[in-house]
């Protein structure tokens, strides 16, 4: 593939500026640009999300956010919460008690995200042998 030069890419970039901006006076005349007059002067709102992140990751978490990518504990959350309606579901014991137990491990890997030490996940040479106690019959 070949590189673009600096002066071609210097050029494709005012080409986009001067298209934006005709956009954007374009919706001014038209009066379908909001009215953000409110908030001349004023910083933007903070992102909330970001106040656990320290802030030399802020800006990458952001950038994947935007993305689509999701950090590992709202997966986590999403799978406890998906696993909670199937336990819901089931009739058999054997079922609810192999969905218990999956919430369990869900929810240890969950804390352990948040500050304690417990280092248990698919890659830990620990999770087999916790899954397999969990899963055998007592």
């Amino acid at each position: 593939m070949k590189a673009i030069s600096p002066s071609r890419r210097g050029q494709m970039q005012n080409i986009i500026q001067l298209i934006a901006e005709r956009k954007i006076q374009q919706a001014q005349e038209d009066g379908s640009l909001p009215d953000l007059s409110h908030w001349q002067n004023r910083p933007l709102p903070k992102d909330n999300d970001m106040d656990r992140v320290a802030p030399d990751l802020r800006m990458a978490y952001k950038i994947l956010k935007n993305a689509g990518y999701i950090p590992e504990e709202l997966t986590l959350h999403k799978e406890i919460l998906h696993i909670a309606e199937l336990l819901d579901k089931a009739s058999d014991e054997q079922e609810k008690l192999h969905h218990l137990r999956r919430i369990s491990v869900l929810k240890t890997k969950l804390e352990t995200r948040f500050g304690r030490r417990l280092h248990l996940d698919e890659e830990s040479p620990y999770f087999p042998q916790v899954v397999e106690r969990l899963n055998s019959p007592k």
